[in-house]
């Protein structure tokens, strides 16, 4: 048997059976989902040592003035939500939309705002957080959405990844296929999207965020600009066992980038800054720096501050 076909059977058996496990963990009673969220994130919190430094090394750089309980505290609270937000995401791939209702505690005023702006062209944008598949679920439940993500290298996840999410978002662009996200917010369509990871030089420049320089994509204001569509910060943050949904709008005028990225990457250190155990801590938002920079996430200064 010709070897590809054989690969693609024992991906294919490796989804269905993967898709059952996490479709069975969707089924906990919630309260258990995270209460055994947390003890996955204090599991992890111990065997990911690498990603440990990281989340820690990132709330030192952008919270300088908390100590060293304080950070390690809130590092813990952030691999619990870590740790849950797996749950969550298998929640957002298998729930019906009156089971994921029911845990928005402001539903009717997240929908007034929703039917408010949903004939209009609009791109939420989205913080990074471990639960990202549930934040982005919450607009599709009262308007068509549309997004874009990265392939996963794991092509297994991949393939979850994506009939998952196209449960709930009509329909998903790769970054190399970014006019035809353009041509469908011309449309009148809204548009997803996740600003705040480090994308690489390429289509991105140095701006603030947490008074360090972080590489931030400019694809945002470019749409702006080509579109004129209403750009809003889209956030889920949990209160207890409910969620409450927000949609916020951002003043973008497509007339400058620079200034565009200043707005989002303000708005996102606002909802961090608030939410600090949400943020995605683990990644590497400031790996690349400007040239003649030092490296942000320096080997020795992470053995010397938290070993």
């Amino acid at each position: 048997m010709n070897k590809q076909i054989v690969e693609s059977i024992i991906i294919l058996k490796m989804v269905l059976l993967l898709k059952i496990f996490l479709w069975l963990l969707s089924l906990i009673p919630f309260r258990v989902q995270m209460f055994l969220g947390k003890i996955l994130g204090k599991l992890l919190y111990k065997l990911l040592i690498k990603r440990r430094k990281v989340v820690t090394w990132n709330i030192h750089k952008c919270f300088p003035d908390l100590n060293k309980n304080d950070i390690a505290s809130l590092a813990k609270e952030n691999f619990a939500r870590l740790g849950q937000g797996i749950f969550e995401i298998c929640n957002s791939y298998f729930w019906s939309d009156k089971k994921y209702m029911k845990r928005l505690k402001n539903i009717e005023e997240f929908k007034k705002k929703i039917d408010a702006i949903k004939n209009s062209k609009n791109l939420l944008l989205v913080p990074h957080t471990g639960n990202i598949d549930f934040v982005v679920r919450a607009p599709s439940l009262f308007m068509k959405v549309n997004g874009m993500q990265r392939s996963a290298e794991n092509k297994v996840w991949d393939k979850i990844m994506t009939e998952g999410r196209k449960k709930f978002v009509n329909e998903i662009f790769l970054p190399n296929e970014g006019r035809k996200l353009l041509k469908t917010l011309n449309k009148g369509d809204s548009v997803l999207y996740l600003p705040d990871q480090d994308y690489g030089y390429k289509k991105s420049i140095f701006i603030d965020f947490f008074n360090h320089k972080a590489l931030t994509v400019i694809f945002p204001s470019l749409l702006v600009k080509r579109t004129n569509c209403k750009v809003f910060l889209l956030t889920l943050v949990k209160e207890g066992n409910s969620y409450l949904a927000d949609i916020e709008e951002l003043v973008l005028k497509g007339e400058s980038v620079e200034e565009d990225l200043k707005v989002i990457n303000s708005s996102i250190e606002n909802f961090a800054q608030s939410h600090k155990s949400e943020y995605f801590w683990i990644h590497r938002r400031f790996k690349n720096r400007p040239e003649g920079e030092d490296k942000f996430y320096p080997d020795d200064a992470l053995r010397e501050y938290w070993l």
